[in-house]
């Protein structure tokens, strides 16, 4: 039996880790059971709560040809941008979780077909600061699909290429 090297274990540890706080335990436990095999991701960036229809099946296509996972991600208002009580900003944070969830489930059900992994993360905050924690968090991001104008402020820190789908 191979040897994992240290420094993959623990990308591989850091991924598991950053899926699961996310709520995506299945993922994370699949990541741990494949010792150092990870798989090189795409994001792909939503438009607030929702994902483009065009943009999310030019992504999973993708992924089945390349062999990569998806991560879908949503970004969500930053705290400071409201002027809410901390009860009901958690009650907006969980809304737009719960929203955003629900607009990533038709792609993470076409993608179970295709045979693809994918996963769903939210963030608050701007989509730049969003896609550089997913990215570091998950080590492995190759791409990074927006829709025109939505990664705007995400390719000036993006860890990776970022690319518009029109």
């Amino acid at each position: 039996m191979d040897r994992v090297p240290l420094r993959v274990r623990l990308d591989d540890y850091a991924e598991a880790l950053t899926l699961a706080e996310s709520g995506e335990l299945l993922l994370a436990g699949k990541i741990i059971a494949r010792r150092g095999q990870g798989r090189k991701r795409i994001i792909v960036l939503g438009r607030g709560r929702s994902f483009s229809a065009r943009l999310s099946e030019y992504a999973l296509h993708l992924a089945a040809r390349l062999g990569y996972g998806l991560v879908f991600l949503s970004v969500g208002p930053p705290a400071d941008a409201d002027d809410h009580t901390p009860a009901m900003r958690r009650v907006m944070r969980e809304s737009f979780a719960f929203a955003a969830s629900e607009a990533a489930r038709p792609f993470l059900l076409k993608a179970l077909e295709l045979g693809v992994e994918a996963g769903h993360m939210v963030h608050f905050g701007d989509s730049g600061e969003a896609v550089r924690a997913v990215s570091d968090g998950l080590h492995r991001v190759k791409l990074i699909l927006s829709d025109p104008g939505n990664g705007a402020d995400a390719g000036c820190v993006a860890p990776a290429a970022v690319f518009t789908v029109s």
